[in-house]
């Protein structure tokens, strides 16, 4: 079970279709950019691409910290709305801020992400035993879905159900995971509320530029 959540918290940075048979991913995966525009298949898309994309970087033998680093930002960030994110876990004080400082909080919920996960990333050796199915039976409101995914290892039957949380702009990307009822974002949530309150907002951005 602790692979499965590793995978789930890698992939939102991180990501799956329940009551479809299940079925290794197929590489070469469709570009998302090719893929149909419903949630259910942007997300489908997203996740083949990444998994196919870490797949090809095992057979090369460049599973590096470095290399797992790069294909991070170039495979997993994009397909995630960080200003949304940031905004929904600032909560009221995202109101209080300029467009400079909301940028620092977005840097940091982007930096933090990167920093807790790709360690886990680099580590996973059994990508191509990963299984992966998306449910169809999504809601959305307006711009707003909300897709069920669950993964699990082929050589394993443990499984975990997963609900993602995606905005459209223009394109649908994610915002939030949730599992078990707990969401990534409230978690971040409390963490800055939680340090707002102990030290004062500004504090909080001086200690954060100092970081960067």
């Amino acid at each position: 079970m602790k692979f499965v959540l590793n995978i789930l918290k890698a992939f939102l940075i991180n990501f799956i279709f329940i009551g479809i048979i299940h079925a290794k991913t197929s590489c070469p995966a469709i570009s998302p950019n090719l893929a149909g525009n419903s949630a259910p298949e942007q997300v489908e898309a997203i996740i083949n691409d990444i998994v196919c994309s870490f797949i090809d970087l095992k057979k090369q033998k460049n599973g590096t910290f470095q290399s797992t680093l790069n294909l991070t930002k170039k495979k997993i960030i994009p397909y995630i709305d960080l200003e949304h994110s940031t905004e929904l876990a600032l909560g009221d004080y995202w109101s209080q801020l300029d467009n400079k400082q909301r940028k620092i909080f977005e840097r940091d919920i982007k930096n933090s992400l990167i920093n807790d996960y790709v360690g886990i990333l680099s580590e996973i050796e059994q990508w191509e035993e990963i299984v992966i199915s998306v449910d169809n039976n999504y809601s959305q409101n307006n711009n707003m879905a909300r897709v069920k995914i669950q993964v699990s290892l082929n050589i394993d039957y443990t499984n975990a159900a997963v609900t993602l949380k995606l905005i459209n702009k223009e394109r649908w990307k994610i915002y939030d995971l949730e599992y078990q009822s707990i969401s990534i974002l409230d978690i971040e949530k409390i963490g800055y509320d939680s340090k707002i309150k102990r030290q004062g907002i500004e504090k909080l951005i001086e200690k954060m530029l100092s970081k960067s």
